[in-house]
């Protein structure tokens, strides 16, 4: 590679604002995964394996992790992956609404939690077929998903054709996914997902009260982990919803 002579610089004006979604996920125990030998023969296979099944929830596929039939969702979400950046130990994407509409479509917005939730707690499958082409033990075990939604600012770096986006709900993804390392998917209530829905398929809302920068933020989260917390981190990081 060449030497670089200067660093990025952006277009002086952001994009109008979007209405969007910031998808974030994090891979538990990344870093000691990591600093094992010979890493690069076989980080880049996991990777692609985590990838892969974050891909198949949001664009369709085979979502072989699932062993119920009538769960698994094959089809494409009606949501527009605009953003997509790999973070290190986990990824970012940003959703915003399809071609031609300005508006996120709340039944699609629960399909994607179900998805992840789904993906979440059968992560175990994922790292199944991934050590056929890992040789190590020490693989990361577990995914977090972090979710929010808002509004979100296109910047272009001069000169290319690379994009970069700004806006809270990418901040508050990052921080929900690590706000509880217990729980393994939180999404904001801003998804404004209907709670009728949300307690059909296993959800419940209650105040995260210690988030940086989002004191009180009600926030969805799997009912069955949320209860298997114990009651000290429960009442540490959340109160209940009256």
């Amino acid at each position: 590679m060449g030497k670089l002579t200067k660093t990025f610089a952006f277009e002086k004006r952001a994009s109008r604002p979007k209405n969007a979604v910031a998808l974030m996920y994090d891979l538990e125990g990344f870093s000691r995964f990591f600093n094992q030998p010979d890493v690069q023969d076989y980080v880049p296979s996991f990777l692609n394996h985590v990838s892969e099944a974050v891909s198949v929830c949001l664009h369709g596929g085979n979502d072989y992790w699932i062993e119920d039939e009538k769960l698994k969702g094959s089809r494409p979400l009606n949501l527009r992956v605009s953003h997509e950046k790999f973070m290190g130990d986990g990824a970012l994407y940003v959703l915003l609404p399809p071609a031609g509409s300005k508006d996120l479509d709340q039944k699609e917005l629960g399909l994607l939690c179900n998805r992840l939730w789904n993906l979440k707690n059968d992560f175990q499958e994922i790292v199944k077929k991934a050590l056929d082409e890992v040789p190590v033990v020490e693989v990361p075990q577990r995914i977090r998903f972090g979710l929010s939604r808002g509004t979100v600012y296109e910047l272009k770096k001069h000169g290319t054709q690379a994009r970069e986006y700004i806006g809270f709900c990418i901040n508050q993804a990052s921080r929900l996914q690590s706000y509880c390392p217990d729980l393994g998917f939180i999404a904001s209530a801003r998804l404004m997902i209907p709670d009728n829905a949300l307690k059909r398929h296993g959800y419940k809302k209650v105040i995260a009260s210690k988030i940086k920068g989002f004191p009180n933020e009600l926030v969805i989260v799997d009912a069955a982990e949320y209860d298997d917390l114990s009651e000290g981190v429960r009442h540490e990081l959340f109160r209940e919803v009256t």
